[in-house]
């Protein structure tokens, strides 16, 4: 339990010294270890995830160049197919021109009929002879004519119709070598870059559940460094808690020991002066402000004024006249947060309940003790008197309560609870003893 204590000289009153058994501390060899297997494990993770990143280029390279096949395969198959309509039109140009043809031997056959049974008409004069007049005449010229353009057009029309028929028919037979070729080629590329990518993927399968296991384990490598460091930063409290305790503990025997002379002096100092009679003794070290001014009235008010820090949080070294203040980091363990809490601890929630009393105390338990000449039995008590805490035989008193009556006190007890009602008998098994303030 922690209390109070003068916050210049930053004192940890504390229920009793830590006793627990030190905790564990790893060798240096063990850190070294631990930092060593967490930084290979990390190695081994980059490692992997360069692999991986490797992997997944390929994978695209071998993606991309597998869609490239695919097209050009289609391309194949469009130039085939367009090389096919044009061989179905130079065929059907080869169908009209071998019409044309036949209609023009028809006529060359008529011809050389008409010719067969006519007069000669290599000279003018058989054409002559034969009209019947001149119209005939002209119209037979006209005819002879009309016959031989008309049969020089038609095998003209033939032999072109045959050369394109020729010329789209080799065009066809091209375009299927290519297209045999290309279908080929493509076929073969997207069945090797299939492979490859089933390859791959297996691949990337593999080294992500590598990587997965090496990320695993390594944050188990973490986990241990971690470990053995946080138990590293404990043992190393604990050595600096205890040196504090040791500190702390020689402290507490000088000032009892410096309480023991001066009562003593002062004790032979009233002997000395009333010729021997009546010993003083007791605590002197402190003389509360007014001097005996208590009434029951001032300790019911003292006690109203407590109860209206109930909940409050307990702060080291926290709370003066006015009220709850910010604490001050202890140099213990349980305190060590307490410089960011605002509340009370044991002495300051004293100063606070009797201040508006007229009693002015130190920030600390041991001089409250002195803050009154009576100090009560148990089943004396009245409210607000002050109940102490500690080793008697070490005048080691370490924490301070106010009794509210009923065999209940109000206390600020230690960090990390807040101000709260007790019985008093309750609080710690080191009863110390009581004052009644300003009496």
């Amino acid at each position: 339990m922690v209390c109070g204590a003068l916050v210049a000289a930053t004192v940890l009153c504390a229920a009793s010294p830590v006793s627990a058994a030190p905790p564990r501390n790893p060798s240096d060899g063990q850190l070294s270890a631990a930092q060593q297997a967490k930084n290979n494990m990390a190695n081994q993770v980059g490692r992997l995830s360069a692999l991986l990143a490797q992997a997944t280029t390929q994978l695209q390279q071998l993606t991309a160049d597998a869609a490239l096949k695919e097209q050009k395969y289609a391309l194949a198959m469009s130039m085939l197919d367009e090389a096919k309509q044009q061989a179905v039109a130079a065929q059907a140009a080869i169908v009209a021109a071998q019409k044309q043809l036949d209609a023009a031997r028809r006529s060359l056959q008529n011809f050389v009929r008409n010719s067969y049974i006519s007069p000669s008409v290599s000279t003018g004069a058989s054409g002559l002879l034969t009209a019947k007049d001149p119209n005939s005449l002209l119209q037979r010229g006209d005819y002879l004519r009309y016959v031989s353009d008309r049969h020089l057009d038609v095998m003209g029309v033939m032999d072109r119709a045959t050369v394109a028929k020729s010329n789209a028919d080799a065009k066809a037979k091209a375009l299927v070598l290519l297209q045999t070729k290309l279908a080929t080629e493509a076929q073969t590329a997207f069945a090797a870059a299939k492979a490859a990518r089933a390859r791959q993927v297996q691949l990337q399968a593999q080294l992500q559940t590598q990587q997965a296991s090496y990320r695993q384990q390594l944050a188990t490598a973490q986990a241990n460094l971690a470990t053995l460091n946080g138990q590293r930063a404990k043992y190393n409290a604990y050595v600096a808690e205890q040196a504090r305790i040791a500190a702390e503990k020689a402290r507490q025997q000088r000032l009892a020991q410096a309480r023991a002379a001066a009562a003593a002096a002062a004790a032979a100092a009233a002997n000395n002066s009333n010729g021997g009679g009546g010993g003083g003794g007791g605590q002197v070290s402190y003389t509360p402000s007014p001097s005996g001014s208590w009434t029951a009235a001032k300790g019911q008010a003292a006690v109203a004024r407590a109860m209206t820090a109930l909940g409050q949080p307990y702060a080291w070294a926290g709370g003066n006249a006015y009220g709850p203040t910010r604490g001050v980091n202890s140099p213990g363990t349980d305190g060590w947060n307490d410089g960011s809490v605002t509340g009370f601890d044991c002495s300051g929630l004293v100063i606070y309940a009797w201040a508006a009393q007229g009693l002015q105390t130190a920030h600390y338990a041991a001089t409250q003790f002195d803050a009154g000449s009576i100090h009560p039995s148990p089943g004396n008590f009245m409210p607000g008197d002050l109940l102490f805490w500690g080793l008697p035989s070490q005048g080691d008193i370490h924490h301070v309560a106010i009794y509210i009556g009923g065999g209940n006190v109000i206390q600020a007890p230690y960090s990390g609870t807040v101000v709260q009602v007790t019985p008093w008998d309750q609080v710690s098994g080191d009863y110390y003893g009581a004052t009644r303030p300003l009496s």
